[in-house]
């Protein structure tokens, strides 16, 4: 007598031998339309994604431009595109982008790189432009404290690249690489008797665009995390050595 377990059992007594059709032959299937088939995903621009938001008993419901429901789904929105006439504005002091007005931290050094670069570039796409290159504070990237930014002409339609104004950290693994100015920032909340909501109205006060709590928040569990695995390392080498 031969003994099999359990979960060989189970699937000899649900299958069919070798030779043999299948128990399910000719028994047909009806399946319900799948209502996500029909759905569609768009990414609009902020200022078309803001008009389409419409609350009703605290609930943020997505309706077309006529406000009549709509099968579209939106996605996080995008930032707004220039128009071409927008392009051509000289930037006045009363037009400055209010991003422009706050105490920024850059990396002098390479806040040098890009306007030198920038400009050479400039001059040899249009010599003869004397408009004046400025940041495009509609364009501006954050990361944590850092920023990247990039220039614009006030005159012609030059657009530079972005350009990062911060240092990062050099990691080995995947995805965007971590801020020096954001870890070092967490390693001194972390030694200090203040949090990170206390120091985000410190920033908000100085007139500095602080992280998002969320953004802070993540930082903060991976530094902690890193803290403590090296205060434990730290730990059992002198344990080690006092038993020695």
């Amino acid at each position: 007598m031969v003994f099999v377990s359990k979960k060989k059992q189970k699937l000899l007594d649900i299958g069919y031998k070798r030779g043999e059709s299948s128990r399910k032959r000719g028994i047909k299937h009806n399946y319900a339309n799948n209502s996500s088939a029909n759905t569609r995903y768009e990414r609009l621009e902020r200022s078309a994604f803001s008009a389409r938001i419409h609350t009703s008993d605290n609930i943020l419901t997505f309706r077309d431009v006529d406000g009549s429901e709509t099968p579209v789904k939106p996605l996080r929105p995008r930032v707004n595109r220039a128009s071409y006439v927008d392009r051509f504005k000289v930037s006045a002091s009363s037009k400055v982008h209010p991003d422009l007005r706050t105490d920024k931290i850059y990396v002098p050094a390479l806040l040098q790189t890009m306007m030198s670069t920038e400009n050479g570039k400039h001059r040899l796409r249009n010599s003869k432009c004397r408009g004046d290159l400025v940041i495009d504070g509609v364009a501006s990237i954050k990361w944590g404290f850092g920023w990247k930014e990039r220039l614009k002409c006030t005159r012609c339609l030059y657009v530079g690249k972005h350009y990062k104004l911060f240092n990062e950290v050099n990691t080995k693994g995947k995805g965007r690489r971590s801020a020096k100015i954001n870890i070092g920032f967490q390693i001194g909340v972390a030694s200090t008797s203040i949090g990170n909501t206390s120091s985000r109205r410190i920033m908000n006060t100085s007139n500095i665009i602080a992280p998002t709590p969320n953004a802070k928040q993540k930082q903060a569990n991976k530094v902690c995390a890193a803290l403590k695995c090296l205060n434990e390392k730290s730990m059992a080498a002198v344990r080690k050595n006092l038993v020695a």
